[in-house]
């Protein structure tokens, strides 16, 4: 804490020191050009005005320093008031020259010149930078057409790398403005891919095969800042084949650790020299695109992401349209089997029941004919629940949710039409909904088995991955297989995709002609519970 404090407090000191200093080189400056104005000029300063001007300047100095809103200016005070004693200790100087070169002080009729004078030097002054960084312009837009200086194509190349420019012509915009900037004969553009780099672009355009770097070479120009033809010849002779004796510049292009590209001037050894001032820019401009090619990479990988959830939302939604018209046809299918079934056997009971009322009602009828009429109901509620109970095994198997799936799986393969082996691990139970899925993606395996390859045997298989511990349920048959048309799956594929999906499994297919097919159902490492 008194550290802290301490340093607060010499902050404090020094900017109060500043503030003072400030007011004192203005004070200085108007005792300074009053005096020169006694000396030199015709009109003669009044000294007690002089004198009270430079005090107040003193005072305030040293009562501003106490305002915290002015300390926290001090260095800017401090600047401005240097810069303005500057200014006036050269127009001053200019006077002493003009003295020293006269030989004497201007007499009475030239002392009338002297203000005036001294407002003409000051204005001189005032006007030299802009005047000089103007004249600079035009010389170079006069005597080398197209060239811009350095300031102007970072700027450009600023504004461009926020708009919505293709990269390839951003690249191929930066390369001809470099070229007119810096006066070079070629400029190249490289781009990589994480392992290494390739020129993408040459203006004007380098025939010849591509040049690479491989990702040794990459990291070696990643560690450098700017290089020139020597150490080019050390460290990437690669880049200096076919180049001659020619002067040549290399800038890597990166952000934090990654190298994202490379720049590469090229100017003949007879042309201009490659300066100093031109290798600054050069590497000013890498970090630009580095940071660039960052951004674009960041929008690139957003933008694949938004068309991902895109996607798999649209997925989401044919998916839920899918299962709704499913379960709107899984209760038509029902409804119509109740119907043309059960319902139908029921109500041949309630009928034969009546009639076995009316048999009895009548004394004269033969017991032997209530018999078989009672023995032939007694055949139909038998085939009503058998009936009734492979209509709930369609439902939902009963053994399924009491034994779990290896036992369901079993039942599911002697009710099969072709011959069925059942291998299956102990997987625990993986939970109600992921058992329903995979049971019912097994049946709708068989029922494709069934269809296309009647004379088929099938081969179940039920095991834990070792290596990812993924949940996986094979069927494999031994019939002639098929070939996939198209991307789109049939319905009975998009059923089990559906489903697996819904518990976040997938499905996999591989089957070749002649060689049987074999369907892969995948659930990631599952919670499994003994």
């Amino acid at each position: 804490m008194t550290l802290v404090l301490g340093q607060q407090a010499s902050a404090v000191t020094r900017q109060r020191v500043q503030v003072a200093v400030a007011g004192g080189l203005l004070a200085a400056t108007v005792v300074a050009v009053a005096a020169a104005l006694d000396l030199l000029a015709s009109a003669q300063p009044d000294w007690w005005v002089v004198g009270a001007a430079a005090a107040a300047l003193l005072v305030a100095g040293a009562v501003a320093g106490t305002l915290t809103a002015v300390r926290r200016e001090a260095s800017r005070l401090l600047t401005a008031a240097a810069a303005l004693t500057g200014l006036a200790a050269a127009v001053l100087l200019g006077l002493v020259v003009s003295v020293l070169v006269l030989g004497r002080l201007p007499h009475a009729d030239e002392r009338a010149v002297v203000a005036p004078a001294l407002l003409g030097a000051a204005a001189a002054a005032l006007a030299f930078g802009p005047l000089r960084q103007a004249v600079a312009g035009a010389t170079l837009r006069s005597t080398l057409g197209l060239r811009r200086t350095p300031e102007a194509v970072l700027e450009t190349f600023g504004d461009r790398g926020t708009r919505d420019v293709p990269l390839e012509e951003l690249l191929r915009q930066l390369a001809e403005s470099l070229r007119a900037s810096l006066g070079v004969h070629s400029v190249e553009m490289w781009t990589g891919d994480g392992e290494g780099l390739t020129r993408l672009l040459s203006v004007p355009h380098r025939a010849g095969a591509t040049t690479e770097l491989g990702p040794a070479e990459a990291a070696v120009l990643r560690r450098s800042g700017v290089a020139g033809e020597a150490w080019l010849a050390l460290w990437l002779p690669e880049l200096l084949v076919g180049r001659g004796d020619a002067q040549v510049r290399v800038a890597p292009v990166g952000y934090g650790s990654d190298l994202l590209g490379a720049l590469v001037v090229e100017q003949p050894r007879e042309g201009e020299r490659i300066r100093a001032d031109d290798e600054r820019t050069l590497g000013e401009v890498s970090r630009r695109l580095g940071v660039v090619l960052h951004n674009r990479a960041l929008d690139a990988a957003l933008q694949a992401s938004l068309d991902d959830l895109r996607r798999t939302n649209d997925e989401l939604r044919a998916s839920r349209l899918r299962l709704v018209s499913a379960a709107d046809a899984e209760r038509r299918r029902i409804e119509r089997d109740i119907h043309d079934g059960a319902q139908q056997h029921l109500a041949a009971l309630a009928v034969n029941l009546g009639l076995a009322r009316q048999l009895l009602a009548d004394e004269g009828e033969d017991r032997a004919t209530v018999g078989e009429l009672l023995a032939s109901m007694t055949e139909d509620v038998r085939a009503t629940i058998a009936e009734v109970r492979d209509l709930a095994h369609g439902i939902y198997p009963p053994l399924l949710r009491q034994a779990g799936l290896p036992d369901a799986l079993k039942a599911a393969a002697q009710r099969s039409a072709g011959p069925v082996t059942v291998q299956a691990e102990d997987v625990g139970r993986p939970g109600p909904d992921v058992e329903a899925a995979l049971y019912f993606c097994v049946l709708e395996a068989l029922q494709n088995v069934a269809k296309h390859a009647p004379d088929a045997s099938v081969a179940v298989r039920l095991v834990t991955d070792r290596d990812s511990g993924d949940l996986v349920l094979a069927v494999a048959d031994d019939g002639p297989g098929f070939v996939r048309q198209g991307d789109s799956p049939g319905q009975g594929q998009q059923n089990m995709v559906d489903r697996m999906g819904a518990v976040g499994g997938s499905v996999t297919w591989t089957s070749t002609p002649g060689s049987g097919t074999t369907v892969e159902l995948r659930l990631p490492r599952p919670d499994r519970s003994p």
